[in-house]
């Protein structure tokens, strides 16, 4: 009987499964159809910000209409666009900008296939390299962007009379795919803040002497085109219209995933009553059946996130022996999303043990936007442990996720707060609605490695075949590859 119930509390799981994926493939279709009518409505803002940073169709009182951008529009406004950004600043090398000040436009358009995006850098001629576009293709495992499966660079044809090799504009970064979303959710939209240092302020933090000394030797006709520039505020307004939108379409989903949700905690533990015909059958069988009925049995499927957790490969790697045996009590992990929607909370649920007091332990990620792009605090329960039982005490441990995190701006730190979100966002998005399949062991994972350490080695010696040459495929092949 035992085996029984659990062979058909492991069918009613399937089911839940089945349900969660049918359930996201519908989201996911709202969602990407919701995000493409507010990139409609974004274009004609950005085809303006065009014109005027490279002087199309442009005047001040005190100049005709002209198309030289050497002497008119914004000069230099996407180097230091990005250069306002603190991340992608310590990518850029006083080297590279003699490049990046021919750099007129950044696109980027998510393709058919709602789990790839693209990055479009548009050049001017220049004597650097041939290309007029470069792009960056990202191809991830899930919708939800938590597993990158591989990245697609152009390669940039150098013109080869000249060694322009440490010239390569931190190319490696085309395998950094936080650097991409960066560019594509926070540098394309409010790109003039960036250039103009306002959006590093309101994220506290301060842009270069170098970047500062630039804005101040602008002349009187470039200011007017940059003050131009700061009154496209509507882009502002859509923005905000646009998260009220995917916020209400996420809670309406979110509704409907938490009765498959609550289902599943019932029948994980114990607490659904199977009362179908094949159980009443089994209830009648002959007596060895009836001795097995008799037996103690155990309730629902024990150490079901245990090893829906350990069954992720990178999750696996922060699991010890010791934090096993205490995830063997784990009967729950839900996430919500924050009252501001600039961040979210992970809860994770116990049954009483040995191991620690709380029966809740939580873990909340706070950003100071709705894209996530920039992680603003961090902090977690304080765990009440059993003297005898503790995990964290002098050594490696799963539990020190919720060990707070200061903010710092301390290399170390930053790659340290960034590998919390991404086991935070691993569990929002691929463990907690997937959670049968890891059980199970049937769940996706991607072969790119994460490495989260920043060695010198793999920040100079970077093997352009690691990735995939756009210019060497043909036009069939780059259709089919959108086509996935």
């Amino acid at each position: 009987m035992s085996n029984d119930k659990h062979d058909m509390s492991m069918t009613d799981l399937g089911s839940c499964g089945t349900h969660t994926l049918s359930l996201s493939a519908q989201f996911y279709k709202d969602r990407g159809a919701l995000e493409a009518k507010y990139e409609k409505l974004y274009q004609p803002l950005y085809d303006k910000r065009y014109n005027i940073i490279n002087a199309i169709e442009v005047t001040t009182d005190s100049e005709p209409a002209t198309t030289n951008q050497e002497e008119k529009g914004v000069p230099n406004f996407w180097l230091y666009a990005l250069r306002g950004f603190n991340v992608i600043n310590n990518k850029i090398e006083d080297y590279d900008e003699g490049a990046l000040k021919h750099l007129e436009n950044i696109k980027w358009f998510r393709t058919d296939n709602l789990k790839v995006f693209k990055l479009e850098f548009h050049f001017r001629p220049n004597p650097f390299f041939k290309n007029s576009v470069l792009t960056m293709t990202y191809h991830m495992i899930d919708e939800d962007e938590s597993l990158l499966e591989k990245v697609v660079g152009t390669k940039i044809q150098w013109y080869s009379k000249i060694d322009y090799k440490d010239l390569e504009l931190k190319y490696k970064m085309q395998g950094h795919y936080f650097i991409g979303s960066i560019i594509r959710d926070d540098i394309i939209p409010r790109a003039i803040l960036w250039f103009t240092g306002e959006a590093a302020l309101q994220q506290m933090t301060k842009i270069t002497r170098k970047h500062s000394c630039f804005l101040n030797s602008l002349s009187l006709d470039v200011k007017k085109h940059v003050d131009i520039l700061e009154t496209f505020r509507d882009h502002d307004g859509l923005k905000v219209q646009f998260y009220q939108e995917r916020a209400e379409l996420e809670a309406n989903y979110q509704k409907l995933y938490n009765n498959i949700y609550n289902k599943r905690y019932d029948i994980v533990n114990g607490v659904e009553k199977v009362t179908n015909d094949s159980e009443l059958a089994a209830l009648n069988r002959d007596d060895n059946t009836n001795q097995e009925v008799n037996a103690p049995e155990e309730k629902g499927v024990p150490n079901f996130w245990r090893y829906a957790l350990v069954n992720h490969e990178l999750l696996h790697a922060e699991i010890t022996v010791g934090d096993e045996e205490a995830l063997k009590y784990l009967k729950n992990i839900k996430w919500l999303k924050k009252d501001d929607s600039k961040g979210f909370i992970l809860e994770f649920c116990f049954n009483e043990n040995h191991f620690l007091k709380n029966s809740v332990l939580t873990k909340t990620y706070q950003f100071l936007d709705e894209d996530e792009t920039i992680l603003h605090k961090v902090k977690g329960s304080e765990i009440e442990w059993y003297p005898e039982n503790c995990l964290t005490k002098e050594c490696e441990s799963f539990f020190n996720i919720f060990n707070p995190l200061q903010i710092d701006e301390n290399a170390e730190l930053i790659e340290e707060m960034r590998r919390d979100y991404y086991i935070g966002s691993i569990i929002r998005d691929e463990i907690i609605p997937r959670a049968v399949l890891w059980y199970v062991g049937e769940a996706v994972q991607g072969d790119m490695e994460v490495d989260f350490e920043d060695s010198d080695e793999s920040d100079e010696d970077v093997d352009e075949d690691d990735f995939e040459n756009e210019d060497d495929r043909s036009e069939d092949e780059d259709n089919e590859e959108e086509d996935i």
